[in-house]
């Protein structure tokens, strides 16, 4: 069998959602890859997400609205967002780009280009998913948010006219409505709507193993090993140093490695401003109720979602760095979240999974899909915040556009990686 000629070589950094759908698409424009990651795929950050395919996400989720709320979540230390103090001065700059990002002529541009990849993300994934055999794993459900009261329906309002300007259509269900969709909610909130497009998948790590498995059956190399740095000959990444197994040359290089990706970024010139959102979640096996779909409740940041082991309960940002120890009480006070929506939610136990990960954000919550500035052979794609499940299969495609020298199906000037605020 012939080897692939040099310029249809590829290695690629991260096996999360990301890097496994960069590498399905590479290999669909003919190239050899070789994916390479400390972990298997789909153990990192990917493993905990709130599995939520969020093609209605387009507005960025800090805007305007929003910045008045931020101080009181932070004065919370287990509230939906919150800052360990002693890291504030790393954070801060990221926070005033965000704040930056959140004025309304920004927020405009934003939401536009974050509806662009949103309007991809379910095609996409249809696409990969059949690939892989793993079709069944989508849930094309829409999800239902809750409300307390008419003053919070109230000021959903903007929210929901910018989704109905892009073509989503989040009509709004009485309380009887709510419960005859989802029997176990609480029989006192005030309404609820459908999200408009806010889908599922039945497990978030079983859909990246499943693209991963995939890309190997079409020959593709799955390596376990650390990259420590890189090594550069001029405009060009002429090899990559691993922990294991030494130096490796390299043709061309994907990088796509979360929230870790700035350490090698950094490597080839571009350090751009990318914050650990760290998420954590529950996993409830028999959670004692039953949920047909995402439920998300107005007041507070998360979701809950059936996957096939059990009733996930997700969300909350903490910035805290990559390496600082878990803080579990912002796992466990999800509960309280989940049994205000499910009253018959069963109590936790040391069956309950509690996880933390890393998501990989940006001030203006845009991803970085692009070529590495002054490079001939390195790309990235990393930044998708909340939304790297929904995102992956479309940046996917675009790296392998990028890469292959092909003309982009869609404008890439929002997601460059010299971008202002960024």
């Amino acid at each position: 069998m012939r080897e692939n000629p040099v310029n249809k070589r590829v290695v690629v950094i991260g096996a999360g959602i990301v890097g496994v759908c960069c590498a399905a698409f590479l290999q669909r424009e003919g190239y050899a890859v070789t994916l390479i990651d400390r972990l298997p795929p789909g153990q990192g950050c990917s493993y905990g997400s709130a599995a939520g395919v969020v093609v209605c996400a387009i507005e960025p989720p800090i805007h305007y609205r929003t910045l008045t709320k931020i101080p009181a979540w932070l004065i919370d230390p287990l509230g939906g967002l919150t800052i360990r103090w002693r890291y504030l001065p790393n954070v801060l700059p990221w926070l005033l780009a965000a704040g930056h990002a959140a004025m309304p002529d920004r927020v405009k541009a934003i939401t536009e280009a974050r509806a662009a990849l949103c309007f991809h993300a379910l095609s996409d994934h249809r696409n990969l998913l059949a690939d892989a055999g793993a079709s069944d794993m989508l849930r094309v459900v829409d999800g239902i948010k809750l409300f307390d009261t008419e003053a919070q329906w109230r000021a959903d309002e903007p929210g929901r006219r910018i989704q109905a300007g892009h073509g989503f259509s989040p009509r709004q269900l009485t309380p009887g409505e709510v419960n005859e969709l989802e029997p176990d909610v609480a029989r006192d909130f005030h309404c609820g709507r459908f999200h408009g497009g806010w889908y599922h998948v039945t497990n978030p790590y079983k859909i990246v193993r499943a693209i991963a498995e995939n890309v190997a059956r079409q020959g593709g190399k799955i390596l376990e090993d650390d990259v420590q740095n890189l090594v550069c000959e001029g405009r060009r990444v002429r090899s990559i140093r691993l922990a294991g197994r030494g130096e490796m040359p390299v043709d061309n290089l994907v990088i796509a490695a979360g929230a870790y990706s700035n350490q090698l970024s950094s490597q080839l010139g571009t350090k751009v401003m990318l914050e650990a959102e760290r998420g954590y979640h529950l996993t409830i096996p028999r959670p004692g109720i039953v949920v047909g779909r995402t439920v998300t409740w107005a007041p507070h940041m998360g979701a809950m979602v059936p996957l096939d082991e059990g009733l996930r309960i997700a969300g909350t940002d903490e910035f805290a760095g990559l390496e600082a120890p878990p803080n579990w009480r912002r796992a466990d006070v999800l509960w309280k979240m989940g049994r205000r929506v499910f009253p018959a939610l069963r109590d936790l136990d040391d069956t309950v999974l509690r996880w933390m990960g890393r998501r990989p954000g940006t001030p203006d919550s845009l991803p970085i899909i692009d070529q590495a500035p002054g490079m001939a052979n390195a790309w990235f794609a990393f930044g998708h915040s909340h939304l790297g499940l929904t995102w992956g299969p479309t940046t996917g495609r675009l790296v392998a556009e990028l890469v292959a020298g092909k003309s982009p199906s869609m404008d890439m000037k929002p997601y460059r990686a010299q971008r202002p605020g960024v």
